[in-house]
């Protein structure tokens, strides 16, 4: 449940407008995906959680409680989430500010589900200048029955590519599980028995 009862209800549904839209707008700037891997400039970000603080002289929305964005295929789960406003120029349209969020940061523990990879990790952030997500600190990234383990995992939003990274002198560790190993049993055809014939 969002906590806009503080909030002037003007300014709340200026808010939501704001942030319900701004996936769409972003594609007149030239970005081609939504904040979240997997998604395009037209889904929207739809944000669940506990409590909602506005700052207006910072431009920076605090949602914590719970935290779940939903943008697209993708969802990101947090404990605390910052979304900061890029300030309102003279002569704006009347939109909102719907094009208006340029960094996210996520407190964690963040989880990351973009269609079939789940990616964990100590928080996350996102920059709209460089389409891309960031999970940073134990990091795991988990695709079918394989996990990639790092310090840093970064998801391109424009190419959906994700790559992971390890501190300095240390190496990223990949398993990769064998069908065979998850208890699959293939199924063989036997053929069919040949057919005696006797000639009466």
């Amino acid at each position: 449940m969002k906590a806009f009862h503080f909030l002037p209800l003007a300014t709340a549904a200026l808010l939501s407008a704001a942030l319900l839209a701004a996936a769409p707008l972003a594609a007149a700037k030239g970005r081609s995906g939504g904040i979240l891997p997997g998604a395009s400039a037209k889904d929207p970000v739809d944000i669940d959680a506990g409590k909602l603080d506005f700052f207006d002289k910072e431009q920076k929305l605090v949602y914590s409680g719970s935290v779940v964005v939903v943008n697209g295929p993708s969802t990101l789960k947090a404990s605390r989430l910052i979304l900061f406003l890029d300030k309102a120029q003279q002569g704006q349209e009347g939109n909102g500010g719907s094009d208006r969020v340029r960094h996210i940061d996520a407190e964690g523990p963040v989880t990351l589900v973009s269609k079939d990879q789940i990616g964990t990790g100590d928080r996350g952030s996102y920059d709209r200048s460089e389409n891309k997500v960031y999970l940073i600190g134990n990091v795991t990234l988990i695709q079918g029955d394989s996990v990639v383990k790092g310090e840093k995992l970064i998801y391109d939003t424009a190419s959906g590519q994700a790559t992971v990274l390890e501190k300095p002198g240390q190496r990223v560790r990949s398993i990769f599980t064998p069908g065979e190993a998850k208890g699959e049993k293939k199924e063989k055809k036997e053929p069919a028995p040949a057919t005696e014939r006797h000639a009466d």
